[in-house]
């Protein structure tokens, strides 16, 4: 009856000790250490931040053929200031009223002078263009985040047109002599956007981005040009399409001061969020955009793509200074 409770002493002993044991470890386990140094995380992202985009830029399928050359776009409705030529209209234009053009001696150099005739208009495409901006950002949390973007880029359309010089080839190999010219148009276009993003934080330094909202693009038409080659030599003369009319002397000249175009879109991204040591992000994303591009009197709806590295600076200016990766 006496050895019940001496046992249950002990055992109860042995469990405090047990217990007074295992705190420090637990214990141990528990506590997260904080350097003096670490008052940037995650957890205390707010306010506004800036930041610098670079990147490229891939514009749609369907825009660049407001410069493949076939005469038929407009710049403005009933605007007689300027005006986009047909290739060929262009070239016999020149021939007639510029005789000594470089270009003017090519046509006339060939048998016959007026046998000449334009044989295919380009397919065009955009070129992959560099894109440089600015971002700025109002975070209430590190998942929450209205975001402001403008963009700016010089794009150029490229293609190549054929024509037939009117001649036999040479050696007599098939029908007709083809020659291949290229044809650019180059604009400058201005990017504005203001989204939601949001994020899932892979580790405290590091998580994946999602953005979306609303985008509006301005378009404003540089130049259309197409190139033409003597038969022998390296030599290039670029004539205008894009021209200047009603001047009265029988020269045409590059048009400029043309309107700015506006058009409306949405946009979706996403990317990586990697944080510096001492503050700062540097973010890499992926942007599609579905766009409303006017060029001139054409309106287009088209899909482009944006890949671009963001530099986001910390709110303290002196973490800034400091910075490092």
């Amino acid at each position: 009856m006496n050895r019940s409770p001496g046992i249950k002493k002990r055992e109860w002993r042995h469990f405090v000790v047990l217990v007074l044991a295992a705190f420090p470890w637990v214990s141990m386990a528990q506590m997260t250490v904080h350097g003096d140094d670490e008052d940037y995380t995650y957890e205390s992202r707010e306010g506004i931040e800036f930041g610098i985009n670079i990147g490229a830029y891939r514009g749609d399928q369907l825009s660049p053929y407001f410069y493949d050359g076939s005469g038929d776009r407009a710049l403005a409705e009933g605007s007689g200031n300027a005006q986009i030529w047909r290739i060929d209209d262009r070239l016999r234009r020149l021939q007639e009223d510029q005789t000594s053009h470089p270009v003017s001696s090519i046509l006339n150099g060939w048998e016959g002078g007026e046998n000449w005739q334009l044989t295919s208009l380009p397919l065009m495409q955009y070129r992959t263009s560099m894109m440089f901006g600015l971002k700025m950002a109002k975070y209430w949390n590190p998942e929450t985040a209205l975001v402001c973007q403008l963009d700016a880029l010089q794009m150029t359309a490229e293609g190549a047109w054929s024509l037939s010089t009117g001649r036999a080839p040479d050696q007599g190999q098939g029908n007709a002599d083809i020659r291949t010219y290229p044809i650019l148009g180059k604009e400058q276009r201005m990017l504005v956007s203001l989204g939601y993003r949001t994020a899932i934080y892979l580790a405290e330094d590091a998580s994946w981005t999602v953005e979306f909202g609303g985008m509006a693009n301005a378009t404003s038409v540089e130049e259309n040009y197409i190139v033409v080659t003597p038969d022998v030599g390296n030599d290039t003369y670029e004539v205008n399409l894009l021209t200047s009319v009603g001047n009265g002397n029988g020269q045409l000249t590059p048009a400029n001061k043309l309107l700015t175009q506006w058009g409306t879109g949405f946009y979706a991204s996403g990317g990586i969020d990697l944080a510096f040591d001492e503050g700062g992000h540097i973010e890499l994303n992926a942007r599609v955009s579905r766009d409303q591009i006017n060029l001139g009197t054409q309106t287009v709806q088209g899909w482009n793509v944006a890949l671009f590295v963001t530099w986001m600076m910390p709110s303290e200016l002196g973490d800034f200074v400091r910075a490092s990766f």
